[in-house]
């Protein structure tokens, strides 16, 4: 009988991987984000605090801390090796196109190819940071567990009523999502584990999965899990959010506050107005809690990660679920 040991929480967003020293070109990159309102406005309302938090000595002790969060998040996975990782992540126009969104879908071909993006298409100042998502530009094969892929497809359809869409093919249009790659690129690095990619539609109008039904989903996930008949340890990992592209610390620490408390209802409350643009992310912690409410998780560290005086930036988080029971 398959088990879920391990739950792990990252935020993967690009500026993690990049110079600290970069993000005062990030600031106005950010004033053309169409999911940026009033970024002069934002400024002005936060002009008397905003300033200490983009101090360098600020900035580079919120990036030196992210790379410890990240290596920490590594070693864990390496010491409890699991067999396979469960993956919740979101697609951004990467298989997937505004024209076309599944609200889940599930990927079980054998492997997926690293293939990284036209760098024509980069903006110049994250293009160093891509390799947290898509690597040096080297292709490379990474497996995939299908048959348990395959199971939870049918399970979370036949037995739990849930819609899914699955693909078997990878496109070539456009590489592995962002959310998948992260995990491969920063967390396994060279100790590979077999996945499974859940592609939960957090990002685009009209059909998002509310927090509850991400729970719901993270629950069915888990006991399909240990229905399958193999004695299988596997591990679910949250990719994405906090708050972004606007850091919001109070929503953030609302969210690390319930999934510490274990708390559901909390979760699965949040007013879905406050989960648009990068918070929609949040959704894929959401689902990973259904899947780990067994476990009690730790959290490894919290950086509100701002690079601009509008408050732009990212809420990072890191944390672990484990049994120590």
């Amino acid at each position: 009988m398959a088990q879920i040991v391990l739950g792990i929480g990252t935020s993967h967003s690009p500026v993690l991987s990049i110079d600290y020293a970069a993000f005062p070109d990030l600031a106005a990159r950010d004033r053309g984000n169409p999911y940026v309102k009033d970024f002069d406005g934002m400024a002005t309302a936060k002009a008397s605090w905003i300033g200490r938090e983009l101090a360098p000595a600020v900035t580079r002790g919120r990036h030196d801390a992210v790379q410890t969060a990240i290596t920490q998040l590594g070693a864990v996975l390496n010491e409890t090796a699991p067999d396979v990782l469960v993956v919740i992540g979101d697609d951004q126009n990467e298989w997937f196109s505004t024209d076309g969104q599944p609200a889940l879908c599930i990927y079980w071909g054998d492997s997926v190819e690293n293939l990284p993006p036209p760098r024509e298409k980069m903006h110049p100042v994250l293009r160093s940071g891509y390799w947290g998502f898509y690597g040096d530009g080297t292709n490379r094969t990474f497996p995939v567990d299908a048959p348990l892929a395959r199971h939870l497809i049918e399970t979370l359809t036949h037995e739990h009523e849930f819609d899914v869409a699955h693909m078997r093919v990878q496109p070539r249009h456009s590489p592995f999502g962002h959310a998948w790659n992260f995990v491969h690129q920063r967390l396994m690095g060279e100790h590979v584990v077999r996945c499974v990619p859940v592609l939960l539609n957090t990002y685009y109008p009209p059909n998002q999965p509310t927090p509850k039904r991400c729970y719901q989903l993270g629950r069915a996930i888990r006991q399909a899990i240990e229905a399958w008949p193999a004695a299988t340890r596997v591990g679910v990992v949250a990719s994405g959010g906090l708050s972004h592209f606007v850091v919001d610390e109070e929503l953030d620490r609302h969210v690390l506050d319930s999934l510490t408390k274990n708390d559901a209802t909390a979760l699965t409350t949040i007013p879905t107005d406050q989960l648009e643009s990068g918070n929609s992310e949040i959704r894929n912690w959401i689902a990973t809690a259904g899947a780990v409410e067994h476990l009690d998780m730790t959290l490894v560290d919290y950086l509100p990660y701002y690079r601009s005086g509008a408050g732009t930036g990212v809420g990072a988080a890191f944390a672990v679920w484990r049994s120590f029971r």
